[in-house]
């Protein structure tokens, strides 16, 4: 927890801000409104810095929603891929692959017979090897005719 102390006077008063990254638009009110009630009756706050304050809760609040919104996107963006991904791998069902272990850089060429997801990931069933379908990098129609 972060504390803020604010001095009026001879008292002190403690707000108590849940401990996050930045202040939230509750925990930015709060201390707004707790501002204007303890302000001296004397020296009100000016109008342009009510403003700017209000200008910062307006951004602060526009910020979120653009958040959210971006978090959404990539939600649809990595739903699209896995879509893209199962389309491809049945795309491919009937033919020869060629394929490269990134690692090992052994290549494969055979026969996709069938496809799986496995932790995620895409697998290609094919006679004689299980290969993940980023490793493919080439595709024909089996029998060595055509290409894809």
């Amino acid at each position: 927890m972060t504390t803020v102390g604010m001095v009026t006077g001879s008292t002190t008063q403690q707000a108590t801000v849940a401990s996050q990254k930045s202040l939230g638009k509750d925990e930015f009110l709060k201390l707004l409104i707790t501002q204007l009630k303890q302000q001296d009756p004397l020296s009100p706050v000016q109008n342009t810095e009510f403003i700017a304050q209000m200008a910062q809760l307006t951004s602060l609040e526009q910020l979120q929603e653009l958040n959210k919104n971006v978090n959404q996107l990539v939600e649809l963006q990595e739903q699209n891929k896995g879509r893209q991904d199962l389309l491809y791998a049945a795309s491919l069902l009937g033919r020869e692959v060629e394929a490269r272990n990134p690692e090992t850089n052994e290549t494969y060429r055979d026969l996709v017979k069938g496809y799986y997801q496995k932790d995620g990931e895409i697998w290609l069933s094919c006679a004689e090897h299980e290969i993940p379908l980023d490793w493919v990098y080439r595709a024909t129609v089996s029998g060595g005719q055509g290409g894809a």
